[in-house]
């Protein structure tokens, strides 16, 4: 059965009960006003009856009826609500489940198919040396893509469970400078560095890579081709300033809070033509705050986004 159905068998059922809640206070309430109109009348033949004593237990049935009308009919309308607001995260869970399983399956098919290709066109064919050593190139940059992915993947996973961190005292400054290096000999991009000379903070190692890669690979992803993209690091007081921005499409400003969800991606994946799986800027939210900083999202100027991450300094 569809979630639609389900919907509808529960909003079916819901009417149903409102239904039956009103009919029960209309029959409760007439009936309280025969009884009352009944008593009043015997009243006026019984003397041990007054008609003050009947209109007070009438007055107290009413009361009783309005009250536990109200209690019922309040219930049953934090009962729609909540079952309403679940449906809707139902579907929007669903939906981007959806969407990341479309993106991983297209994100290990693109270079899976590349790779083969490469090793078939390397063995059946003679290639001059140069060309040979393009192919090698390509083939380097597909594992890594690959290999990205499925590191991502197995992170978002651990970051379900517990995920440990090991903290220690490490000049980020160098690995941001590493990182730097290695996308631009890997991918071929150009990377704008402004950096301190050395900057201290107390992170895990593995994490703060990932947090890098990631916010790098989405600047790339976003940014047209050939673009240059930039990273900042710099201090004030306390903290660590890293800036990485890029010059693309941007994000709008109400799906900057939910562009670091788990599995999700600006529209739909059967459209998108960007790769991802919704998973980069997720983690990279999830270690900024393990390490007790925060992540901001800005325009750039005059295109593009700039992902702002503040870091305690020791």
């Amino acid at each position: 059965m569809g979630f639609s159905k389900y919907k509808i068998l529960l909003y079916g059922l819901l009417a149903y009960m409102l239904a039956a809640f009103v009919w029960w206070a209309i029959l409760l309430s007439k009936n309280n006003r025969e009884n009352y109109t009944l008593k009043k009348q015997l009243s006026q033949y019984e003397k041990n009856i007054s008609e003050s004593e009947v209109q007070e237990v009438y007055q107290a049935k009413k009361n009783m009826i309005i009250g536990e009308g109200l209690v019922f009919g309040i219930s049953l309308l934090i009962g729609l609500y909540l079952i309403h607001k679940a449906y809707w995260k139902e579907i929007e869970n669903n939906k981007k489940q959806n969407n990341f399983l479309l993106s991983v399956t297209h994100e290990l098919k693109t270079p899976i198919t590349s790779l083969n290709l490469i090793n078939k066109t390397l063995t059946e064919k003679n290639i001059p040396t140069e060309k040979s050593k393009l192919l090698l190139q390509s083939a380097y940059s597909e594992s890594k893509r690959l290999e990205s992915l499925v590191d991502n993947i197995l992170t978002a996973a651990e970051m379900e469970q517990e995920y440990t961190y090991n903290l220690e005292r490490i000049d980020i400054t160098e690995l941001i400078t590493e990182r730097c290096k290695m996308f631009e000999n890997t991918f071929g991009v150009e990377i704008k560095k402004e950096v301190v000379s050395e900057l201290f903070c107390e992170v895990d190692r593995e994490a703060f890579i990932k947090l890098i890669d990631n916010l790098i690979s989405n600047a790339i992803k976003y940014s047209p081709h050939n673009k240059t993209i930039s990273i900042q690091l710099s201090h004030s007081a306390n903290s660590a300033i890293i800036k990485v921005a890029d010059n693309g499409i941007g994000i709008p400003a109400q799906e900057r809070k939910k562009v670091l969800d788990k599995f999700y991606r600006i529209g739909s994946e059967e459209t998108r033509e960007t790769k991802g799986t919704g998973l980069g800027l997720y983690i990279a939210n999830e270690i900024v705050m393990a390490h007790q900083g925060t992540m901001t999202i800005v325009d750039n100027n005059p295109v593009g986004t700039i992902f702002n991450i503040n870091l305690p300094t020791l």
